[in-house]
């Protein structure tokens, strides 16, 4: 666990984009460590690539995104994300994550422009 991270990331055009921190550093939230707030990195990140441009061109909530937490009673890692990510990109979240085996969870909080059949862009 002390190399695994917690935090946000947005899935930009195939590209991920991460706040991530070590497990050590999150912030308890009920029984979960927690770091980072989507629409606080997307008003606060001055785009420095092509990915970062694309991110910020659009809404925060625009593009596919997630978090993943550290559930302590539960000793386990859950990858919260968007519907429309596939297992191949999870496999490269958690890897960036540096956790093994997460459990994919799904909430209709994570919802991007494209599967949210309420959104307006």
């Amino acid at each position: 666990m002390s190399l695994s991270k917690i935090g946000i990331f947005f899935v930009i055009n195939q590209q991920i984009l991460a706040d991530a921190i070590p497990v050590r550093q999150g912030e308890q939230y009920g029984n979960a460590i927690c770091h980072g707030g989507h629409y606080d990195f997307w008003e606060t990140l001055i785009a420095q690539t092509p990915t970062e441009a694309a991110f910020k061109a659009r809404a925060y909530d625009a593009y596919p995104r997630g978090r993943v937490v550290y559930q302590t009673k539960e000793k386990k890692f859950v990858l919260y994300a968007d519907t429309c990510l596939d297992q191949s990109t999870l496999r490269r979240i958690a890897d960036l994550f540096n956790v093994a085996n997460p459990q994919i969870a799904r909430d209709e909080h994570y919802q991007c422009a494209v599967c949210n059949p309420d959104y307006m862009d």
